[in-house]
């Protein structure tokens, strides 16, 4: 069989291997039954759907000829990124807090971008360190430091 449109096929494989890995992963877990579910009932069954549209999206890939259907090269560079990016806002969290700790987020993440600009950076930055203020300070009532530890214990 040929592999008529590549990006198909392979996103196919990749749904197929995170639903069998989250269905396998649920199996230490008690399955429960549909009236009271365990803890594995969810992934199990979720898992198990996300595989099925898997091999759905796959079997297409084989089938037919799409736009597009070409693979493009991995970015790894832009992935460095954005995960050193979290990795950062979770080291620096408790000392920097959290709006000190999105703007970093933020800007670092948006190196990944070919179209980066400073002022959108900043703007943006400045806009999720407000949601995320008002959504998980004040509405969720978290206990997440707000200011730097410095400015915390002058206030």
């Amino acid at each position: 069989m040929k592999i008529r449109n590549e990006s198909d096929f392979w996103s196919g494989v990749m749904f197929i291997a995170f639903g069998l890995f989250f269905a396998v992963f649920a199996t230490r877990y008690d399955f429960g039954t549909a009236q009271r579910m365990g803890p594995a009932y969810f992934p199990t069954v979720l898992g198990g759907l996300l595989a099925l549209v898997g091999v759905l999206v796959a079997l297409s890939g084989l089938g037919r000829a799409g736009k597009g259907g070409k693979v493009e090269k991995f970015h790894f560079a832009e992935l460095a990124w954005v995960l050193g990016a979290v990795v950062l806002y979770a080291v620096i969290l408790r000392w920097a807090g959290v709006l000190v700790s999105m703007f970093a987020l933020v800007v670092i993440s948006s190196f990944a971008s070919h179209e980066f600009r400073w002022n959108q950076a900043i703007i943006l930055s400045i806009v999720m360190a407000v949601i995320t203020y008002v959504v998980f300070i004040m509405g969720l009532k978290l206990t997440i430091p707000v200011l730097p530890a410095f400015l915390e214990n002058q206030i």
